[in-house]
């Protein structure tokens, strides 16, 4: 309890610290987005809300152009004003209410032509727009790859050619990922911030995905993706290799996060976009939820863990440092890597900080006991989710059809089981992340700079981290709060006698009906034999 005020006064203390100096008039990356109009995709999901949020806080932007995909009957105008009550956008929402007025939701599709915008928005844009934030793209790892092309490389090749109409273009920002080029014949191995060999040519994979049928597209890429864990970092490669090709003329770089997790400190420590309950913050979710009891990782593997706050200010820095290096005839496309490298925390590392925090992620809504291992082995983890995953929930779903109830836990572990194989690749590998440009970068930056956009993960606490993470987690995915705590830990207590007396006499009876079931078909084999 005494953790999470301490964390909300110094996010306070920090806060009155972060206003003055965005009124000081002394930040030069400021100056570029002075009156600006800015261009976002991808501003609905976690990286592009903050960001969004950042720059109306922090800059004096004169307006925002948001692409927003009209979805499940809701117009774009509809999704955005409903996305502007999310938590992010409390400070800013009290500090300054007319934030509202410089937003305006463009409806589009990223993975359209065009970005399925209309002619007249579309020359409204070329004429108005000044910096190009490209943070959408498809985050589901197990994507197709022709929705996955369309989306993430021909959605960006199509963002290219919206920059390239601008009258007035001064900075693009390209969102890539530090694992694009993190591949299997990597592993332990440098990836550079430097550009890499598609296996395809980007052209040529969008000109497939546009007419052949998805399974045939999915058989002839197998060759060529099998050193990509997905689909995911797979394309992004090649929208790497594209941005390459398409963009030398402009004014363009490209920024590769590691894992982001809930903010560190802004705008307010643990923010986390509830929808990110199906990526890494599913697993502390999972603990505290008493749902996820086995994992596979390595202990000693590094976890490139970056809280999105720090993402953001690499992100608004980048731009300002491109269309600086621009103006004076660099040409040069400069990648920027933003990970741990120099912050290193191991897997073991979490798995202790979240034993230490663990008073926190334990929920009022827990179904059982929070407790958990991690086995590098597949087939222990098979064994171990069998038995601590699968079993009960056969136990609990059949109970629940016997009172007429929905059963509904199985279908929970195999989204369970779904979300450790997609980070399971991540758990037991990793690799060497050059970070110099990213270093560089903050280093050029001034005092004022320094403070208002850093990014410096170096000098980030690992523990408040990791207490921001699992804090996070708890009050925007849970929607619980401090006055929840103790009645969690209380009902925690009781899971906890529960767990330790039911069991030993569930894993009794479990011996009990595997021995029987294996001496009975010893016996039916054996009968067999003296048969024949």
């Amino acid at each position: 309890m005494d953790s999470t005020i301490s964390i909300e006064e110094q996010a306070l203390e920090k806060r009155k610290i972060l206003n003055e100096a965005i009124l000081s008039g002394d930040s030069q990356v400021q100056k570029l987005y002075d009156d600006a109009v800015v261009f976002v995709t991808g501003g609905l999901g976690f990286i592009g809300k903050q960001l969004i949020e950042k720059l109306l806080r922090s800059a004096n932007i004169k307006k925002m152009y948001v692409l927003v995909r009209p979805k499940k009957g809701k117009s774009g105008l509809e999704r955005i004003n409903k996305i502007l009550e999310d938590p992010v956008f409390t400070i800013l929402r009290n500090d300054n209410p007319s934030f509202v007025d410089k937003i305006v939701g463009i409806e589009g599709d990223v993975s359209e032509i065009n970005l399925g915008i209309d002619d007249k928005t579309w020359a409204m844009l070329t004429d108005e727009v000044n910096v190009i934030f490209h943070v959408a793209a498809t985050v589901n790892f197990v994507e197709t790859i022709k929705m996955a092309t369309l989306i993430n490389i021909r959605g960006t090749r199509e963002m290219l050619k919206l920059a390239k109409s601008c009258t007035n273009i001064k900075s693009i920002v390209h969102v890539s990922t530090a694992y694009a080029n993190a591949t299997k014949n990597r592993i332990k191995d440098e990836v550079k911030e430097d550009f890499y060999d598609s296996p395809i040519l980007p052209d040529a994979l969008i000109q497939l995905a546009e007419s052949v049928p998805v399974d045939t597209l999915n058989d002839m890429m197998t060759p060529l993706t099998r050193d990509w864990p997905n689909s995911y970092t797979f394309t992004k490669t090649v929208t790497e290799d594209l941005i390459r090709r398409h963009a030398r003329d402009l004014p363009i770089c490209i920024v590769r996060p590691a894992i982001v997790t809930p903010a560190l400190e802004e705008p307010m420590p643990g923010w986390v976009d509830r929808r990110n309950a199906l990526g890494p913050s599913g697993v502390i979710l999972g603990l505290g939820l008493g749902v996820i009891h086995a994992l596979v990782a390595k202990e000693e593997v590094i976890m490139d863990l970056v809280p999105v706050d720090l993402v953001n200010n690499a992100i608004i820095a980048t731009g300002w440092e491109t269309y600086e290096k621009f103006t004076r005839g660099d040409k040069k496309i400069t990648i920027y890597t933003v990970t741990a490298t120099r912050n290193p925390m191991s897997v073991q590392y979490v798995i202790d900080a979240i034993q230490i925090f663990k008073y926190i992620i334990v929920s009022k809504q827990a179904i059982w006991h929070s407790f958990g291992f991690a086995t590098q082995y597949r087939f222990i983890y098979v064994i171990l989710s069998w038995v601590l995953h699968y079993i009960p929930a056969l136990i609990i779903d059949g109970c629940c059809v016997l009172m007429g109830k929905k059963p509904r836990l199985f279908k929970v572990y195999k989204l369970v089981d779904t979300l450790t194989a997609v980070f399971q690749y991540f758990f037991t590998n990793d690799w060497v992340f050059h970070d110099a440009n990213t270093l560089s970068l903050y280093n050029k930056l001034s005092d004022t700079d320094k403070l208002l956009y850093n990014f410096d993960v170096s000098s980030v606490d690992r523990s408040k981290k990791m207490f921001a993470f699992c804090y996070g987690v708890k009050k925007y995915i849970v929607k619980e709060d401090d006055a929840d705590i103790e009645y969690a830990l209380k009902k925690q207590f009781w899971l906890k006698i529960a767990h330790y007396t039911i069991f030993p006499i569930y894993i009794y009876s479990l011996y009990k009906i595997l021995y029987i079931a294996f001496a009975f078909i010893y016996y039916i084999l054996t009968a067999i034999c003296l048969y024949f």
